[in-house]
């Protein structure tokens, strides 16, 4: 539970009045809305009502146009189009997504994933070798590419084109291909810069579809991955994404795939409404365990076959291999936090094992990274070389500090707050003094970590169904449109204290004469038991459903929790 609480400043004024009264609206929720940037009615309307024809053009995205000519070129003159992707759930989705869509029109692909522990991260040279031995003239990367400037020379050199579609951050130097389209380049001015590899492989499929006049239809028909890749890559819900990923999961809700429908069969999912958690914390895990594990294409047969019977083989097997990945960073964590032992803040982690999977760390890192508040790096060893995984907090952003220790890497890409690197082990220890001076450096200015912002005060009594449907208007949520959190102040000290699994506890939160279950994850139950030493609490919490069997009841899930009369 965090201590640091910050609530957001009261929106005054005409244009909040103009908000409630031209979107017909209560108060509550424009402010909610005026909290997130949406100032105007019409910002309002496309954000509660998110439509396909609110999308940009995919031909504003640079490079869009030579590469659907190169495409439509290949397709007319019957060349091999290959399709590579990545092994986690962005690239696996979008690899399906393509061989789907040129399945459609009549253009079938030679698609292929890497081998996390065989061919590791990124397109290789290995892999262009077999495109070409299978006759393939034309290639195009999903989620990966932007930064494999040799590999994208080997393919020239041996007669493939290629396309780069990826939407990590570019280096300075862009691979000499036919066509590279990320609009985080600084020569694209798309407007908005955010999409995952999914969303951008979708983009190319819709420009394609629109050069030769297809049905969008079939584009529609596959929002459903748009939705999982984006959500599991934590993709920002606002803008273009919060478009595809509502229409997304509702198409999820109907979907034809066989292998979503047996994956909702094997989370227990069927039948349920779907959300962000759901996708996130249901689906996705799945479909990475395999590319984590090794081998992601038993995840891309799921997505993409058309056999009812393998579809249920695939979820069955990817259900069992995410139990074998749960054990397995279970006792990875478990080790990290013995090396850790006595460290309350340490400077940055930097661990390196050569027990450790390399698929795995990645999300033990982002345990670590949210047990310490800071960022996190794990390294698994191997010959020599070690493969790591870094998590990083807001502010401190992974891909310009690893750019800084670029001297110590082989190798290094990915986002803000996510990113990959190879290095040497011998380099291990310089490496870790570095990125620890460098968060040092760096901590003065971050905002505090796990601080609670609250959206607005509610007493126990306004928290009913109406308010709840209220917030729900806002979904889907996830990262850059979390759900708004409320504060309940002066609440009696909690009652019926009782643990739910490993760590979190469960009791009574009282105002007024109102009575509304609670729940607080990841907090011990001498934790709880010292709230009750107050007579007033202040809750900060968010408004949920509880569905347990056919009953729903009404949840507090709470944030934080502090003595009341303390000021913000």
């Amino acid at each position: 539970m965090s201590t640091s609480w910050k609530c957001r400043e009261e929106p005054e004024g005409p244009q909040l009045e103009s908000l409630v009264q031209e979107m017909d609206i209560p108060e509550l929720l424009a402010r909610l809305l005026w909290h997130r940037g949406i100032h105007s009615p019409s910002a309002a309307r496309s954000f509660l009502t998110p439509a396909i024809d609110d999308l940009h053009s995919p031909f504003e995205l640079y490079d869009m146009d030579r590469a659907v000519d190169r495409i439509v070129k290949a397709m007319d003159q019957e060349e091999k189009i290959g399709i590579f992707g990545d092994f986690d759930v962005d690239g696996v989705t979008s690899t399906s997504l393509l061989h789907r869509f040129f399945e459609k029109i009549g253009s079938p692909v030679n698609s292929k994933l890497p081998n996390r522990l065989g061919g590791g991260y990124g397109l290789s040279k290995a892999a262009i070798d077999e495109f070409h031995e299978e006759g393939v003239t034309l290639l195009i990367t999903v989620d990966c590419g932007i930064t494999a400037i040799e590999e994208v020379a080997h393919a020239t050199e041996v007669g493939i084109d290629c396309i780069i579609t990826d939407h990590h951050q570019p280096k300075s130097e862009i691979p000499a291909a036919h066509a590279v389209i990320n609009p985080r380049r600084t020569e694209c001015t798309y407007p908005f810069k955010d999409l995952a590899g999914v969303g951008l492989a979708w983009k190319l499929a819709d420009a394609v579809a629109e050069k030769i006049g297809e049905d969008r239809r079939i584009l529609l028909e596959d929002l459903d991955l748009v939705a999982v890749g984006s959500i599991a890559d934590v993709a920002p819900v606002r803008g273009e994404n919060r478009v595809l990923v509502h229409h997304g999961i509702e198409q999820l809700a109907r979907t034809g795939k066989s292998g979503f429908r047996h994956l909702l069969d094997v989370t227990g999912l069927t039948g349920r409404p779907l959300g962000y958690g759901s996708i996130a914390f249901g689906l996705a895990p799945r479909i990475n365990a395999a590319g984590r594990m090794g081998d992601a294409w038993p995840a891309f047969e799921l997505l993409t076959t058309h056999s009812d019977d393998l579809a249920r083989r695939r979820a069955n097997e990817l259900d069992r291999t995410n139990k074998e990945r749960q054990a397995l960073d279970l006792r990875i964590f478990k080790e990290a936090l013995s090396e850790l032992q006595g460290q309350e803040e340490p400077p940055g982690v930097v661990l390196a094992s050569d027990d450790w999977h390399a698929g795995v760390i990645g999300i033990v890192a982002s345990r670590i990274k949210e047990r310490y508040h800071c960022p996190a790096i794990l390294i698994a060893l191997n010959d020599g070389v070690g493969r790591g995984s870094a998590r990083s907090v807001p502010g401190f952003r992974l891909h310009e500090m690893l750019d800084r220790c670029s001297d110590l890497l082989i190798q290094a890409g990915g986002h803000a707050l996510a990113a990959g690197l190879v290095i040497k082990e011998e380099n291990i220890s310089a490496f870790r003094d570095r990125f620890q001076e460098l968060y040092l450096e760096a901590r003065p200015n971050l905002e505090p970590v796990g601080r609670i912002t609250v959206d607005a005060e509610v007493s126990l009594r306004e928290c009913d169904w109406s308010l709840l449907s209220l917030i729900d208007r806002m979904s889907p949520f996830g990262s850059g449109n979390e759900k708004p959190v409320l504060l309940a102040a002066e609440v009696s000290a909690p009652t019926g204290f009782r643990r739910v699994g490993r760590n979190h506890v469960k009791f009574l939160a009282s105002q007024g004469g109102v009575a509304l279950d609670a729940i607080a994850f990841q907090v011990g139950h001498d934790k709880a038991a010292e709230w009750g030493r107050h007579p007033r609490l202040d809750l900060a919490f968010t408004l949920e459903e509880n569905r347990w069997g056919e009953e729903s009841r009404l949840q507090l899930n709470i944030k934080g929790v502090r003595p009341a009369r303390v000021t913000v």
